[in-house]
């Protein structure tokens, strides 16, 4: 049971299921699963799962902390549904090349690259300037060509 609620976490979390929900049935289905599986973990019942209420769910125990994007301590069922549409994609960029670019020059070098293996590989390829490093724009093109996870 514990597997099946971790799989559906990583699912829920990820997005998987959103992609698919495209008519209102489908997106109220899912938006129900999603309620019923926060329900599961959220062993006290305050609508706040707190580390504790994590333990044994990989997915979440690693993404805890990214998912808490207001720094409470806590997830709420809201802090688990994949955000919607174009701008939040254009948003998640955004953070995660704020995250990658660790000296804050507004590029990221080779090494900062590195703790990300579909970047490292394809570096070169978005480097379309040559330069060694990749601007904000360059990674876009990237992403939007299909060559990134």
């Amino acid at each position: 049971m514990r597997w099946l609620c971790a799989a559906q976490a990583v699912a829920v979390i990820a997005g998987v299921g959103i992609a698919h929900a495209q008519t209102q049935p489908e997106l109220r289905n899912y938006q129900q699963r999603l309620q019923q599986l926060f329900q599961r973990l959220d062993q006290n019942g305050d609508q706040r799962l707190e580390r504790g209420e994590v333990e044994g769910q990989p997915y979440l125990q690693r993404h805890f902390e990214r998912l808490d994007q207001q720094k409470r301590g806590y997830l709420t069922p809201a802090d688990l549904r994949p955000p919607a549409g174009a701008a939040a994609g254009q948003e998640r960029a955004r953070q995660f090349f704020k995250r990658a670019d660790r000296n804050g020059d507004g590029q990221l070098d080779k090494q900062e690259a590195e703790p990300y293996p579909w970047l490292q590989r394809r570096f070169s390829e978005a480097d379309r300037n040559g330069d060694g490093k990749l601007s904000g724009e360059e990674l876009r093109q990237l992403r939007t060509s299909g060559n990134s996870p």
